[in-house]
């Protein structure tokens, strides 16, 4: 073989080396995004489990001394001591013995996630809950848009849309999905990373008497994001920027990204015409703070259609998974 020979054979094989070496940094890229939004669909179960069984909400603030270094110490990725997508590992092999099915799922990783629920979060949601009212017009009506939120929270609900009683999908214990809403707020967009991009969150009618929420980007007006929950749809978003390696939240509440948590939304909601006739509301009692602004006397006042509203800091819980607020669930 000639030097010439040789030589081109050398060049073709370090060609295909370079072109082997892109596959695999764009398999690593792959598996790398991948593992990424496995994470965060980890957590976001783990938070689904300690919804559905809201007593642990205590247990979970007050864990033996054998699990105090398995739940809050993070490993080198952030996801748990053992880097296992915040599922630690067991201390001796153990886990505890459990007395109820809600503490055999404190005593499973779904407890050492590191998002800890408050004590007692909703435990009772029997007990007055303070309201400042919403801006209306000389004639009662309410003064669109409603402004909720601060900074980069900051929404702008144009719509309350209408009641749809007379389908379950279209309420829960806590929600009323008004077909019809709608808002907006900023986040980042898919296409420029431009952290200014408006996203518009709609409740639509759907087919087989169930609610489809949508949320479309105002540069990508031909390719909104839809689901069966609105923590549904805002995942899609935030996993697709999570994915470009955008820095965003890997996981949010759908009804706190819709505006729909304020407690000043939920009441106006639960006051539109047929609201009292979703039958499965838990009904709510407010202390409404009067016009002027000055402190409520705190005489349990009411709501004449008011039902359950969302948590007292505004709600970081989600209608996602199938929980209390997934329009998907069957009952509850």
């Amino acid at each position: 073989m000639s030097y010439r020979e040789m030589a081109n054979d050398l060049t073709t094989r370090v060609k295909q080396a370079l072109e082997r070496r892109d596959d695999l940094l764009k398999m690593y890229q792959a598996s790398r995004d991948k593992l990424r939004t496995s994470r965060a669909e980890n957590e976001h179960l783990l938070d689904m489990i300690l919804k559905a069984y809201p007593e642990m909400g205590d247990d979970a603030s007050s864990c033996s001394s054998s699990d105090e270094g398995l739940s809050d110490s993070p490993g080198a990725n952030g996801h748990g001591a053992n880097g296992h997508g915040g599922v630690p590992a067991l201390r001796n092999g153990k886990r505890g013995a459990a007395d109820s099915p809600a503490q055999s799922a404190l005593n499973s990783p779904a407890h050492m996630t590191k998002r800890r629920r408050r004590p007692g979060k909703r435990d009772d949601r029997s007990d007055p809950k303070h309201v400042e009212p919403l801006q209306r017009d000389a004639e009662g009506r309410i003064v669109f848009p409603i402004t909720v939120g601060r900074g980069q929270d900051q929404i702008e609900i144009h719509s309350l849309g209408r009641v749809v009683w007379a389908s379950e999908s279209y309420h829960t214990s806590r929600y009323i999905w008004t077909p019809g809403f709608r808002s907006t707020r900023l986040c980042p967009s898919i296409k420029t990373g431009d952290p200014g991009c408006v996203y518009t969150s709609e409740i639509l009618e759907g087919p087989d008497d169930a609610p489809v929420f949508q949320v479309t980007a105002e540069d990508m007006p031909d390719q909104p994001f839809r689901a069966g929950s609105s923590s549904g749809a805002w995942k899609q978003i935030l996993d697709t920027l999570t994915a470009k390696g955008v820095n965003v939240k890997t996981h949010a509440s759908g009804p706190q990204m819709y505006g729909l948590s304020h407690l000043g939304v939920t009441k106006a909601i639960q006051e539109l015409e047929n609201a009292e006739k979703c039958n499965k509301y838990i009904r709510q009692q407010w202390i409404e703070a009067p016009a002027d602004g000055a402190k409520p006397s705190g005489t349990d006042t009411p709501a004449t259609t008011a039902a359950a509203a969302a948590d007292d800091d505004g709600g970081d819980d989600d209608d996602g998974g199938g929980g209390d607020d997934d329009p998907a669930s069957a009952g509850e």
